[in-house]
């Protein structure tokens, strides 16, 4: 493990601002003098780069199915339907799809795990929302939201300090699906280095 090598990491927007910074801190303070370059983007263009080998592994949110690529659970998600305190919808005790056809949305980019999510939860009602605003950036959203734009949906790894202030406030959608998962995506044929399998290890103890 003392020579580990360059660790290149790619990590979704919502994984790489909220977990994964934490992780290659604790990685490298174990390994000093290791490398890592931790890229964040969208689960597409995570998945692409690992496919041309320019990615060791990534860290995703989004369900695939491609040959040259593994998929490996990693920890379990959800996301979030949210407003503002004051937004008309915040003293409701559970949202129906009425309201949800109602509400102006704030919404991730397609190619987000966060959007393929979204749609999935919202099946059969996605025409039918008002996607007022795509944004690719989960602290614009949240910014847009405060600010009375609309509603939206992101993970609740992104939302838990804004609750804790009180800046944003959760919105019950008991009757849909939410729930997801974010996986390790490696190239089958790609050599698992130490400093791979250590850094999955290192996720995985994350979750404990």
């Amino acid at each position: 493990h003392r020579d580990l090598g360059r660790l290149n990491v790619g990590a979704t927007l919502t994984i790489g601002n909220y977990l994964a910074v934490a992780i290659m801190a604790e990685y490298m303070a174990q390994q000093p003098g290791a490398r890592v370059h931790l890229e964040v983007a969208n689960t597409r263009s995570i998945v692409d780069r690992v496919l041309t080998f320019e990615l060791d592994l990534g860290l995703i949110e989004g369900e695939l199915n491609h040959p040259d690529l593994e998929l490996l659970p990693w920890r379990e998600d959800e996301l979030v339907v949210f407003c503002r305190p004051e937004h008309a919808l915040a003293s409701k005790g559970a949202l129906t799809d009425d309201d949800l056809r109602a509400a102006h949305w704030i919404v991730r980019e397609s190619g987000s795990g966060t959007r393929q999510t979204f749609e999935r939860a919202l099946h059969g009602l996605v025409p039918e929302l008002d996607l007022a605003l795509e944004l690719e950036h989960t602290e614009a959203i949240k910014r847009a939201v405060e600010t009375g734009l609309g509603i939206s949906c992101l993970s609740r790894v992104c939302l838990q300090e804004a609750f804790k202030r009180g800046s944003l406030v959760e919105l019950a959608v008991p009757h849909r699906d939410f729930s997801r998962e974010f996986y390790f995506v490696l190239h089958r044929q790609k050599y698992r280095s130490p400093g791979i399998e250590r850094w999955l290890e290192l996720c995985r103890e994350s979750v404990l």
